[in-house]
């Protein structure tokens, strides 16, 4: 992984098959920008393909839990289609159905094999007195 990497609050956690991470953050807005970071931190070297882009997604889910995973799936479909790696996140909404954000990147690529999905399996979200943390299963 890149420099920046050590700086998302993340952690790798073991899985047979898949990549498992434990992310942090102080409130609902950090945590899913942490999210996106370290979805993209596991995936490696960002390599530069092209010209810096920013984008606004708007993702809607029924809850919290099913609106990372949507969040996260967004962000990946849009690195898919528009072959973009995005290193910064300005969460700039975000409720239990709702998040609304500002991406920051480029065109490019990553070296290690790509998440083909974010998932609902062992995913959890829960407060704590330091915030909130959430343990995600990419799909690889």
């Amino acid at each position: 992984m890149d420099g920046q990497a050590a700086e998302i609050p993340f952690e790798e956690l073991d899985h047979t098959a898949d990549w498992k991470i434990r992310i942090w953050g102080k409130d609902y807005a950090d945590l899913f920008r942490n999210a996106a970071l370290a979805m993209y931190a596991m995936m490696g070297k960002k390599v530069r393909t092209g010209p810096d882009v920013q984008r606004e997604i708007d993702v809607e889910a029924v809850d919290y839990p099913s609106l990372l995973v949507a969040w996260l799936n967004e962000l990946l479909f849009h690195s898919e289609v528009n072959e973009e790696i995005y290193d910064d996140v300005e969460v700039l909404e975000i409720s239990p159905g709702r998040v609304r954000a500002r991406v920051h990147g480029f065109v490019g690529k990553t070296e290690l094999s790509k998440i083909k999905a974010a998932t609902y399996h062992d995913l959890e979200i829960r407060e704590t007195d330091q915030g909130v943390e959430a343990t995600v299963v990419f799909d690889v």
